[in-house]
Formats: structure tokens, C-alpha cells, sequence
């Protein structure tokens, strides 16, 4: 092809692309920058989400919440609690977050506790009762489901579970801190001591134990921020009734 029938095969290209009708709306530039793409509503950026900074709930104890990345319990998160017996405290330990969701209206669930809760000391901590759900699902496969559904239906503003004799495999724990993320909601997981040395998908970890008249909390793990620190805590008379065995 020489010089000349090039040009006249290249103005033809240019005069029917010109006659071709445009995919674009009318009054659309022809190319939108990168950063109007990312401001549309319907586009969901995953790595922005998971590096929005969220604000804590208060536990209600300030020296813990000095210790504490977000200054409180991570909001959208699982945090786990290890503790070997019942009855140390651990309750009162999460019982201001508790009441603060249920001030919120939102719902605050508990799957499988292993003792009955104490109503008029919920109470008498702030938790508005008509806000407190108590779930009984069978095995394990149906807790899992109901701790997810749960959690990333946006209503539950607190969820807290207990590990049962089977331990749940890290695939699940990565579908409720999910889910948690989901539904903007806190989950607290108690599980036993020895978990320390397994890793786990969770936010928070915390170590409980009983001290005398106090509550021993060493934390094993938080996202974006120390960990290792040791902080003893009152312990609550009306919500500590006896040191037994959990798992």
C-alpha cells in the first residue's frame, strides 16, 4: 500500500468513527476520571472500607479505654475474650457496652450462655431488657448461622457467643468478623485461655482472669495498636456469683 492509498483508507477510518453512534449519554464527557468513578454510590471499595477508621465504644472503664486503638471496643469487629472460668467478672466487663447499644435501640443478642442472666442486675447496669434477645440454636453449624445472620442484619448493635466444646474452624471466625463488619455491630466471643496460642481473624483479644477482688486483662492482640499490656480491674460483686469451669 503506498503513501496515498494509505491517507485515503485513513480518512475513511476517521469519517466512520465520526458517523458512529455513541455509547455515552448525552452530556457525558467522554472519559470519566478514575476519582468520579470512585465517588459513585454504587461502586463498593473494599480497601477504603477496611481502612475507615471507626470510633470505639466506651467499656466503660477508663484505664482500659486509654489502652484501646479506637478508645473503646472495636465497632464492626469480633473481639475475643479468653477466660477459662465463669463468673470472674467477665460480664460486668462488657455489660456498659451492652447497655449503651440497647439505649441505641438496637438489639443486643446473646447465643448459648451458659447460665441464665441475672435480669435485675442488667437492669440495674442500664440494659434495657426489651432490647436483650437470648438465642438457644442447636450445634454448632446452626450457632454459627445465626450468629452471622444476626450480626450483618444491621439491627444487632451487640452480639456476644460462647465457644462450645467443638472449636470453630478460622474460616468461620473470618465469616462473623465480616458479618460483624457488615452489620456495624460488636461481637464478643468468649473462648478458652489456651486459644492464646492459636491465631485468630479477630480485632481485640483479651486475656481475663481472676485476681483476688479484681479482673486481670492482659491484651494478646489489637488491630492498629500495642499489645501486651496488663490492666486490673474492680470487679463487680452483684455479677460475680462463683469461679467454675466454662469450657
Amino acid at each position: 500500500m503506498n503513501s496515498a492509498e494509505n491517507f485515503m483508507q485513513n480518512k475513511q477510518l476517521s469519517e466512520q468513527a465520526e458517523h458512529q453512534p455513541s455509547a455515552r449519554s448525552p452530556g457525558q464527557p467522554p472519559h470519566q476520571p478514575l476519582q468520579q468513578l470512585l465517588t459513585r454510590p454504587d461502586i463498593w471499595q473494599l480497601a477504603n472500607r477496611q481502612r475507615q477508621s471507626r470510633t470505639g465504644i466506651t467499656t466503660g472503664y477508663r484505664g482500659l479505654d486509654a489502652l484501646l486503638a479506637n478508645r473503646g471496643w472495636p465497632r464492626g469487629a469480633t473481639s475475643e475474650l479468653l477466660v477459662d472460668k465463669a463468673g470472674i467478672g467477665e460480664i460486668s466487663l462488657i455489660l456498659p457496652a451492652l447497655a449503651e447499644m440497647t439505649r441505641q435501640n438496637r438489639i443486643v443478642i446473646l447465643i448459648n450462655p451458659p447460665h441464665i442472666p441475672y435480669a435485675p442486675a442488667l437492669v440495674q447496669a442500664g440494659v434495657q431488657l426489651e432490647k436483650l434477645l437470648i438465642l438457644h440454636p442447636h450445634g454448632q453449624r446452626d450457632q454459627l448461622w445465626a450468629a452471622e445472620q444476626s450480626l450483618q442484619s444491621g439491627a444487632c448493635g451487640a452480639l456476644v457467643s460462647w465457644q462450645g466444646r467443638e472449636i470453630p474452624a478460622d474460616k468461620d471466625l473470618r465469616r462473623l468478623q465480616i458479618a460483624a463488619r457488615e452489620g456495624d455491630s460488636l461481637h464478643f466471643h468468649f473462648r478458652p485461655g489456651s486459644s492464646a496460642n492459636s491465631p485468630s481473624p479477630a480485632a481485640l483479644r483479651l486475656q481475663l482472669k481472676s485476681d483476688g477482688e479484681q479482673l486481670a486483662l492482659q491484651l494478646v492482640k489489637q488491630l492498629n495498636g500495642k499489645s501486651g499490656q496488663r490492666i486490673h480491674l474492680a470487679r463487680s460483686p452483684k455479677l460475680t456469683r462463683r469461679d467454675q469451669p466454662l469450657h
